[in-house]
């Protein structure tokens, strides 16, 4: 059985948000931030989009990918997630190994977490 090795990194920010009626709420998001190389970032990106339903139903909201600019095979994906749980769990399942494996990744992905409290 093949596993891919991964590096965790976590990290938490703190603020708050004012409503109009001057009561002070706390909304929180969760990130997942991801970088590693790949093969080719047109075959990643394939791979990655027909992998939305997947990540969906796991837990995923929302994802922004960046690439260097000079070597667009160098990949940084903010992913929003409904609880950091569930975002932590994703990352121990197999199939995103598997996944990451088909769609040509080469580096060790680093992966971060971060719960962000937002003001606005």
């Amino acid at each position: 059985m093949f596993t891919m090795p991964f590096r965790c990194l976590a990290f938490g920010v703190t603020a708050a948000i004012t409503l109009l009626s001057s009561q002070t709420v706390w909304a929180q998001e969760t990130w997942m931030v991801v970088t590693h190389e790949v093969e080719d970032f047109d075959r990643w990106k394939e791979v990655f989009d027909q992998a939305l339903s997947t990540r969906r139903s796991v837990g995923e909201m929302a994802s922004y990918i960046m690439h260097n600019p000079v070597d667009q095979n160098m990949i940084t994906v903010w992913f929003e997630w409904d609880t950091m749980e569930r975002a932590r769990a994703w990352v121990a399942d197999p199939a995103l190994a598997n996944g990451m494996i088909a769609a040509g990744v080469v580096s060790t992905p680093v992966f971060g977490f971060r719960d962000i409290e937002s003001t606005n």
